[in-house]
């Protein structure tokens, strides 16, 4: 060697410093938040590789140069492990391949399915928070890698507080300067951009929902102006034809034929028709005047001509076309070959002929082709799939012996809260299913169920579920919907203790509004009750004779809102006491469930009560199995039914 003396002192630095690394890592593995586990083998990997480093000192000193360059080659790739383990647990595991591979397998999705949590606010928390707060590493005991996680908080309580937003931990830390100790992310690491901070801040202000759409929110709601624009510039459709006029969309608007933008501030529009009777060929034509707009065209159970096809080719912008159930035979469809940018095309439930398979072959564009139940033969199919390789058609039921799951019913009612009956009515887009559903709460299925048949009226509160069947196919999820009567309206009403000041509602007069909340508990619709339970005195006209009484309630465990721990229902007549009547414990859950709609119903019995005393108890301590066990539940509320 040249210069054998300074290459001795500048691998003996080398050798130190990685001696010092290995103590210090040592020391830093005492401290907490780390799962021990994962600290084991990048501790041991870097003891392991300071002792080949020396032994590789030692060969080198002696001029031992086989023997080095052996060691040398050990310590490189121990370097290489040792390296990668260490930076997985820093910055999160497959620090070096795992940008590539997310990059490489990331599902884009459209601004219309986008999830407020799963698409907006979980990619930020993994790029710039999952590092310090996951399994293998958590800094206060605070994981950030998956909803339960989130909601059951670290050892300083829940980072989120769904009470008060404003003193919410993960609002307090990314907002305090970056020289505080406190400050999230640490100084030194990858930093929040002005937009993610703001996102965050908006998305726990509006109720940090974990499962709601993008589109569910109002247009003025600032996360959904902040987070659109991800998905805009993502889905590649920034639409280059003009708004249509907002008075023709509006006269063209009516109650058989909806029209709206298919995203805020898009100038592409989705229009979609109902009522099978009401439909004429005619409203096409009505259409001309937004021609270039029409992006998507639902016109599902219509009654269609093979000539109507011709009107619908205007459309030169059409994407989406849904033509389910609307008895097409097929015979014109080759008038779309023209519409370019035409992606997908539904067909299913009609009687395509086979002679019809010609004009399909000329969709050659079509991204999507939906020809479930069209009678089209196995034979039929095959050709077509050759006539149209790169085109994916579904065709639901093959001879392969795959299944595939029907859609659910769709329940249609003019309101979910009437006075005296309501006709509430069961449809599909596919008209060959059968629909079984049940109107005492209990599952449709293949021995307990009523056959739908038509429409049907209900005259008191009922919970319908219903499912779709079909022969070659899988049964459909359940599709459920309470409805509620309001038959008796109270003299006078009043709460017993205040709503909590974080949902108000309209105060008592939200529970006699006929208003039926959604499953959005921050509406303004819902009255709130945690530190106190749900009390109310009613009183009632002495001529009335009370059958029963009704509470309309929400579940949705993940934000900690859990149906009534007890149930007690009270009445006084015009002597007397109050006299106990009913004292429930209403089932509760034992996971995480879906939001869901609860109806809670007790009989009136004995006297004719002038009063009624209603008590709805909050769950005092959330269960184990919860992620944030041990704090206090909420009971939501938005109508009381006396019938």
């Amino acid at each position: 060697m040249e210069n054998k003396p300074f290459s001795n002192i500048l691998f003996l630095i080398t050798l130190l410093l990685t001696g010092l690394t290995v103590m210090a890592g040592l020391v830093l593995a005492t401290e907490e938040g780390y799962e021990r586990d994962a600290f084991y083998l990048h501790q041991w990997t870097g003891v392991v590789l300071f002792w080949l480093s020396t032994i590789w000192y030692l060969l080198w000193e002696k001029e031992i140069y086989q023997g080095a360059k052996i060691f040398s080659l050990l310590s490189i790739i121990l370097i290489i492990i040792t390296g990668h383990l260490g930076a997985s647990l820093t910055h999160g595991e497959d620090f070096l391949l795992g940008p590539l591979m997310k990059e490489k397998n990331k599902t884009q999705v459209s601004l219309e399915e986008a999830l407020s949590y799963e698409h907006v606010i979980q990619p930020i928390l993994e790029q710039k928070c999952v590092s310090c707060h996951k399994a293998s590493k958590q800094k206060g005991d605070l994981r950030l890698d998956g909803a339960a996680y989130i909601l059951a908080g670290g050892k300083n309580g829940p980072v989120i507080d769904i009470n008060r937003a404003e003193d919410s931990h993960l609002l307090h830390r990314i907002l305090l300067p970056i020289e505080d100790e406190k400050h999230m992310p640490p100084k030194g690491k990858l930093q929040l951009t002005d937009i993610e901070t703001e996102i965050l801040i908006s998305w726990v202000r509006e109720s940090a929902f974990f499962d709601k759409k993008l589109v569910d929110y109002p247009e003025e709601s600032n996360l959904f102006r902040l987070a659109k624009n991800i998905f805009t510039a993502s889905d590649g459709k920034n639409y280059d034809f003009p708004f249509a006029s907002s008075s023709t969309v509006e006269k063209l608007n009516n109650e058989y034929r909806v029209i709206q933008a298919i995203y805020p501030d898009a100038p592409a529009l989705r229009v979609s028709f109902f009522g099978k009777k009401q439909f004429n060929s005619k409203a096409l034509d009505e259409l001309d005047k937004i021609s270039e707009q029409v992006v998507e065209l639902n016109l599902n159970n219509m009654p269609l001509t093979d000539e109507d096809i011709k009107k619908i080719s205007r459309f030169n912008n059409l994407e989406k076309l849904f033509l389910n159930a609307t008895s097409l035979t097929g015979n014109t469809l080759g008038h779309l070959k023209n519409q370019k940018k035409l992606q997908s095309l539904s067909l299913s439930g009609n009687p395509i002929k086979e002679s019809s398979l010609a004009e399909l072959g000329q969709l050659s564009q079509l991204k999507n082709l939906f020809i479930w139940n069209t009678g089209l033969s196995g034979q039929d199919i095959e050709r077509l799939k050759k006539s149209m390789p790169d085109t994916k058609i579904e065709t639901g039921f093959e001879d392969s012996g795959e299944r595939y799951q029907l859609n659910p019913p769709i329940i249609q009612a003019q309101n979910n809260i009437f006075s005296d009956e309501l006709e509430v009515s069961l449809k599909h887009p596919i008209g060959t299913v059968s629909i079984f559903y049940t109107l005492d709460n209990t599952k449709p299925d293949s021995s307990n169920h009523i056959l739908y048949q038509g429409p049907f009226k209900l005259n008191k509160n009922t919970t319908l579920r219903a499912r779709a069947f079909a022969n070659g196919w899988l049964g459909s999820d359940e599709k459920s919907s309470s409805f509620f009567k309001s038959g008796i309206k109270p003299v006078s009403y009043q709460l017993t203790f205040p709503p909590h000041k974080s949902y108000p509602g309209n105060g008592a007069g939200t529970l006699f509004d006929q208003e039926k909340g959604d499953e959005d508990f921050g509406s303004g619709k819902w009255l709130g009750f945690q530190d106190q339970p749900f009390e109310i005195i009613i009183d009632l006209d002495k001529g009335k004779q009370v059958e029963s009484i009704a509470f309309s309630l929400l579940a949705a465990e993940g934000s900690h809102i859990f149906p009534p721990k007890q149930v007690e229902i009270w009445t006084k007549g015009e002597t007397g006491e109050w006299t106990l009547i009913q004292a429930d414990r209403p089932n509760q859950p034992n996971k995480l469930r879906n939001r869901e709609l609860l109806l809670l119903e007790y009989p009136i019995t004995g006297q004719h009560p002038i009063q009624i005393k209603a008590v709805l108890k909050p769950v005092p301590q959330i269960p184990k199995w919860h992620p944030s066990a041990g704090q206090k539940a909420w009971v939501f509320i938005d109508e009381v039914l006396i019938n």
